[in-house]
């Protein structure tokens, strides 16, 4: 059954998605493959931008997921002041046993942005993203509000037709198919909508072009991004909150192993327009077999307080400089918790 209606769902909507891509999934990291695994871990460089007279060290972050149902992301991040990463390294953990709440109630636009970004392509989910969308934009529909009715109730009584001779074969003759009818007008309205989108053509997303290439731009009046064309990867994207606004840049898209697609470089502007620059290292997928994240969360934990113990007092000075003149400094990003 679950086939059947999987092949009919197929059937309804293959023509829309490539012609009219909903906004929500636009940013569940489309080009990249499903994730097939339950314990995601995303690796991570952020530096922030040097100035003139100050050079900020960059942090290095493993950000670790735990699919828990549907609805449930536990999270753990571990924070090194190395790139080797290390268990000598680690200088911050943090477990968060219901991830997605905490960064969709988060007031903080760039850290609320950078988390869901995180979920957007470690998890191939835009539900942080599309919280974010709510927030700040005026004219943003939801993929359930934006459903388009007369394809759905198609749909509907399809299931309905496959149950009904699934449960009793006998009836297959009396039944006629709902994909299917003798009237020719009817059979033009049924092809009609099959033809249709599965959504609702968003208003807010148009082609464009530029040079000789094409994009998708997506303005909700509030929240604004670009995507490529055909494969529909986040070229950039701009919030804006009152005055300030928040914007990010995307480049350098890559397979990280085999089969799932980030982009290398993110450049975002928080609301002080002081810039960031994360680097994506590394992703892995399991199927965890192991310790469960809360128990990983405790070894790291207690990594982290040996680290602490065996650090001398810090004594107060000048920061160090380097060879351009800088001043060296340590300084914990703002898109971080």
């Amino acid at each position: 059954m679950k086939i059947l209606s999987f092949i009919l769902l197929l059937t309804l909507a293959s023509n829309s998605f490539a012609v009219a891509p909903s906004v929500e999934g636009l940013f569940r990291n489309p080009n990249s493959q499903d994730i097939d695994g339950n314990l995601i871990v995303l690796k991570a460089m952020i530096e922030r931008e040097a100035t003139e007279e100050e050079y900020f060290k960059p942090s290095y972050y493993k950000f670790i997921f735990s699919i828990e149902g549907e609805d449930r992301v536990k999270f753990l991040q571990v924070e090194y002041n190395e790139g080797r990463m290390s268990n000598d390294d680690i200088v911050s953990t943090l477990f968060l046993n219901n991830f997605l709440p905490k960064v969709k109630s988060d007031e903080l636009v760039e850290r609320s942005l950078f988390y869901s970004l995180l979920t957007m392509y470690g998890l191939n989910k835009s539900e942080a993203i599309s919280s974010i969308l709510k927030r700040y934009s005026q004219n943003f529909v939801s993929n359930k509000n934006s459903l388009n009715k007369e394809k759905v109730e198609l749909f509907d009584k399809y299931k309905k037709y496959l149950t009904a001779i699934k449960e009793n074969e006998e009836i297959k003759e009396e039944l006629q198919s709902p994909l299917e009818s003798e009237d020719e007008e009817e059979k033009k309205k049924i092809q009609e909508i099959k033809a249709m989108s599965m959504y609702s053509e968003s208003q807010s997303l148009k082609l464009v072009k530029e040079g000789r290439n094409f994009f998708l731009n997506l303005d909700l009046n509030g929240v604004t991004a670009k995507f490529t064309n055909e494969e529909h990867r986040l070229v950039k994207m701009k919030i804006v909150k009152g005055t300030d606004e928040v914007e990010s840049f995307f480049s350098d898209y890559i397979l990280f192993n085999g089969r799932h697609e980030l982009p290398k470089q993110i450049l975002i502007k928080d609301q002080g327009r002081v810039n960031y620059h994360v680097r994506f290292l590394g992703l892995n997928i399991f199927n965890n077999t192991g310790d469960n994240l809360q128990k990983r969360a405790l070894r790291y934990k207690k990594l982290e307080e040996a680290n602490i113990s065996k650090k001398e007092p810090i004594q107060d000075s000048e920061p160090v400089e380097n060879d351009k003149g800088q001043k060296i400094l340590v300084k914990r990003p703002i898109l971080i918790y």
